[in-house]
């Protein structure tokens, strides 16, 4: 039996976390990582953000990061290794952050038009479409869907 763990960001020195989220994005995300190292970093060292990682077995396999502002959080980036893909992990570490925030409100996120895997995951867990915004992607260009779930 596999053990999945969440492990808050703030355990990790910032520059060990930065460099984590890179590795995994990128391996993740089709294109590469969609930030460099560096952002991750400045990201990282705002006060408004918070990282999360998603060990199984003691190995990080995924990590979400957000971005909250008084009542309103931004998922800014949500990423799972390939082998781990379907295994209903992404799910699981979407779920169990968004159950740990500690005040109601609202939740936003934005998804390549593309990413029917993600925009699955993101209906089943209550996120409705909000908006388009135009030509958001790059390599290769592509619109992004605005999702956002209220939470109460």
């Amino acid at each position: 039996m596999t053990e999945r763990q969440l492990v808050s960001g703030s355990t990790y020195l910032s520059a060990d976390l930065a460099k984590l989220c890179y590795q995994l994005a990128d391996q993740a995300y089709p294109q590469g990582a969609p930030w460099r190292q560096v952002t991750f970093a400045a990201d990282i060292a705002t006060p408004q953000a918070a990282y999360n990682v998603l060990s199984v077995d003691q190995r990080p396999i995924g990590f979400m990061s957000m971005t909250t502002v008084l009542d309103e959080t931004e998922i800014t980036n949500i990423a799972i290794l390939p082998a781990f893909r379907h295994q209903g992990q992404a799910r699981w570490l979407l779920t169990t952050v968004l159950d740990r925030l500690d005040r109601p409100g609202k939740v936003f996120l934005e998804v390549r038009q593309s990413n029917q895997a993600a925009r699955r995951l993101y209906d089943c867990c209550g996120f409705e479409p909000l908006s388009v915004r135009r030509a958001y992607y790059h390599d290769p260009t592509e619109d992004a869907l605005i999702m956002r779930k209220i939470m109460n």
